[in-house]
């Protein structure tokens, strides 16, 4: 082995049991979480982080769980498929604003799904939300509002600036409103979009119930990528601990990370 390389590694070895690429402050491990494999933990995406970084002044009540849009919420694993199809669609938003695009759908039986994207990378989430709070937010946006809202009276959007409200009515006609997210809403439109923004940023700070590494039981040759976009492979298991061994599949990196604290560091399995 190149002596550098060799150096690198006891390095490696004699440093703390949570490696360095995290960029933000870990959060405590989840209250409820099912244990599950590899199978059930999300694919990576391209370029993804697991959350945007929390503002300093929301870290101590994201500790305390106290994020009110996610409460009793629960993690999406495995098929969501309601009676052997696919959920119907109940609610799209999307905005798209000098490159960053921002997207959240709700579907039946409380599934939520988010995608982020922009030059920081790709964030994609899903979480069950409560039958309550998905009420909530289909009455604030309603098909029923969303009509009263004239298409002509909305600014237009433009090439670098793109919004739009997509209601899925209950005869599942589809009522939909573009606008220019730069200009100010009018309160009608206004009171439909706020509360689904608010959903929207909880889920993009959120890496505990949002997040299908919580709760993983690793296995020796899963293969996970980590915050810093590199991929790890499951090398050791040491029980006593409850610490993992991994080791870089692109560099001679080896870390340990407990495994409770698998969320904090994975974004999802390799591909």
């Amino acid at each position: 082995m190149n002596p550098l390389f060799q150096r690198a590694a006891l390095l490696i070895l004699l440093a703390t049991v949570s490696p360095a690429f995290p960029q933000t402050a870990p959060t405590p491990p989840p209250t409820e979480n099912s244990p599950h494999d590899i199978d059930d933990v999300d694919v990576a995406p391209a370029g993804g982080s697991m959350s945007v970084p929390l503002p300093e002044k929301y870290r101590r009540r994201l500790r305390k769980y106290e994020i009110p849009e996610l409460e009793g919420s629960r993690q999406a694993i495995g098929s969501q498929l309601i009676d052997g199809r696919l959920p119907n669609p109940l609610l799209d938003y999307m905005v798209f604003d000098s490159g960053v695009q921002q997207r959240i759908s709700i579907f039946e039986g409380g599934l939520v799904v988010i995608r982020m994207a922009g030059a920081g990378g790709t964030i994609q989430k899903r979480v069950i939300i409560p039958e309550g709070a998905q009420k909530k937010y289909l009455e604030a946006a309603s098909a029923a509002a969303l009509r009263k809202v004239q298409q002509s009276d909305l600014n237009a959007p433009t090439e670098r600036r793109i919004a739009f409200l997509r209601i899925y009515d209950t005869d599942r006609s589809v009522i939909e409103r573009h606008f220019d997210p730069s200009v100010v809403r009018s309160r009608v439109l206004h009171d439909q979009i706020a509360p689904i923004e608010d959903l929207l940023r909880a889920l993009s700070e959120d890496r505990q119930v949002t997040s299908t590494v919580a709760g993983y039981e690793p296995k020796v040759g899963d293969e996970l990528v980590g915050d810093d976009r590199k991929t790890y492979r499951v090398e050791r298991i040491i029980s006593d601990s409850g610490v993992i061994q991994l080791r870089c599949t692109t560099q001679p990196t080896v870390i340990y990370v407990a495994k409770k604290d698998f969320y904090n560091y994975f974004v999802g399995r390799a591909n």
